[in-house]
């Protein structure tokens, strides 16, 4: 059985919070989602792809646009220092960019272990790093292995010939990722967390039924990422919440157009291209976002802080 740290479930990611929430947007969107499967309007059709695609960039990009004004805080950076900071943020996301045009499929790898790792942080009620990975990995293995050929068009068109192994490799890990997030979730269920564990559940069904695209975007941008959001308020105390949508607002704005010139095809209109590209730029904004993070989790390891807790949980 994998460990719950003892102790009040106070100062981490939603399994150790007195009720981890689950945004009514997530139920509101599921509800779309079952309607339009049980109408037969066909989800894997143009529209409701493109939609998804959209959407899960859109959804998904605040929750890392405070990336730097937290560092600032957490780490009492003056300005020169921010800047610095801004400027390595910067060189981590160009970095991204240049392993995607030189090798494809090097890129697509690093990105689907960011994704484990980075959702992996979910599952800070299970102690082993290892073992959280795996858990984060469901979201990539459970595609792949329900949705397979969907997935391979979807790799391929992101990273070229060979993008099948990594599927491949997806499967293979599918049953110990699927054990590890069904104990996971056990365990939070006994906890008293039962709404979160029932959305994981959900998430999980949905990304076996319906096209990856949907399913991630259901998981992405109504499940996980309000959850990373919650912690703005203790990790930014000084800002309004006018302040903080506002920024938040100027940040996606600036990431979105820089997004149009370094990837035109979200633009193309085709909705392979658009598919991929949305990824594609998720993992720009995704490698510096997860370094980051880490880091900040390290400089408070030890250190209580009020933005700890938010750090912790990676947004």
């Amino acid at each position: 059985m994998i460990p719950v740290p003892a102790g009040p479930l106070t100062d981490s990611t939603g399994t150790r919070i007195s009720r981890v929430p689950v945004s009514p947007l997530f139920w509101l969107a599921l509800s779309l989602i079952a309607g339009g499967m049980a109408l037969g309007s066909g989800l894997g059709q143009s529209l409701p792809i493109a939609v998804a695609a959209v959407l899960m960039l859109l959804g998904g990009l605040p929750h890392g646009a405070y990336d730097i004004a937290i560092a600032r805080h957490t780490l009492g950076m003056g300005w020169a220092r921010a800047t610095v900071a801004l400027l390595a943020y910067i060189a981590v996301a160009l970095a991204m960019i240049a392993l995607w045009a030189i090798a494809p499929l090097y890129a697509l790898a690093v990105f689907l272990m960011l994704a484990a790792i980075h959702f992996g942080e979910d599952w800070l009620m299970i102690e082993t790093g290892l073992l959280r990975v795996m858990a984060g990995a469901s979201i990539i293995c459970v595609p792949a292995f329900f949705r397979g050929p969907e997935v391979t068009a979807l790799f391929t068109t992101m990273a070229g010939p060979g993008a099948e192994t990594l599927q491949n490799i997806a499967v293979a890990c599918t049953p110990v990722a699927l054990l590890v997030n069904a104990v996971g979730t056990l365990q939070t269920w006994r906890a008293g967390h039962r709404e979160w564990a029932t959305a994981q559940t959900i998430a999980l069904i949905t990304l076996a039924t319906t096209p990856p695209q949907i399913g991630f975007m259901l998981y992405f941008v109504f499940l996980h990422a309000p959850l990373h959001m919650r912690g703005l308020g203790t990790a930014l105390p000084d800002w309004s919440p006018t302040r903080i949508w506002a920024y938040g607002a100027i940040i996606c704005v600036i990431t979105l157009a820089a997004g149009a010139l370094i990837a035109p095809g979200f633009l193309s209109g085709d909705i392979k291209a658009l598919s991929a590209e949305s990824f594609r730029l998720l993992s720009v904004v995704a490698a510096p976002h997860l370094l980051l993070t880490t880091i900040l989790k390290q400089a408070t390891r030890g250190h209580p802080h009020p933005t700890s807790r938010f750090s912790k949980l990676g947004g």
